[in-house]
């Protein structure tokens, strides 16, 4: 009998681990890097998981997100494949502070978790350059998080 009580604690254990699973949503940023003003060109591309809230036409790109999901960003060309692009830096510019950090320094694959939610966007502007030596750009993004 103490057995099945423990099986089944081990059952409940995991079920409720798999039901509470968080996220890792890959968003790609896709630029024209032979455009004049590569921000205005920005295409936007994101794992099956990843539910967009606005596709960034009109208004910011926004996505939606949970506490505790995982978000990677990365970004290359879609004109120039040999030509590379860095994320410089995530910089977090109004709303509920969902991040660890206020800036969040770019690498080859930008990175954060969400720590907290709130009821409004988090909106950031991401930089990047193109090119090791290039001028850097920016363009504003949006994240709404749930409960």
């Amino acid at each position: 009998m103490r057995s099945f009580k423990v099986y089944f604690g081990f059952l409940i254990f995991f079920y409720f681990g798999l039901v509470t699973a968080q996220e890792e949503h890959k968003i790609s940023i896709l630029i024209d890097t032979k455009n004049a003003s590569p921000e205005n060109t920005i295409q936007w591309s994101t794992g099956e998981n990843t539910k967009v809230l606005d596709s960034g036409e009109e208004d910011p790109f926004t996505f939606f997100a949970q506490v505790g999901d995982h978000i990677r960003w990365d970004a290359m060309s879609l004109t120039e494949p040999d030509v590379p692009i860095l994320i410089t830096s995530l910089q977090y510019i109004r709303g509920p502070r969902i991040f660890s950090k206020n800036l969040l320094s770019g690498t080859a694959d930008t990175e954060a978790t969400v720590i907290r939610g709130g009821k409004e966007y988090y909106i950031y502007e991401l930089k990047f350059r193109i090119g090791k030596a290039g001028r850097v750009h920016q363009i504003t993004s949006r994240i709404r998080v749930g409960d």
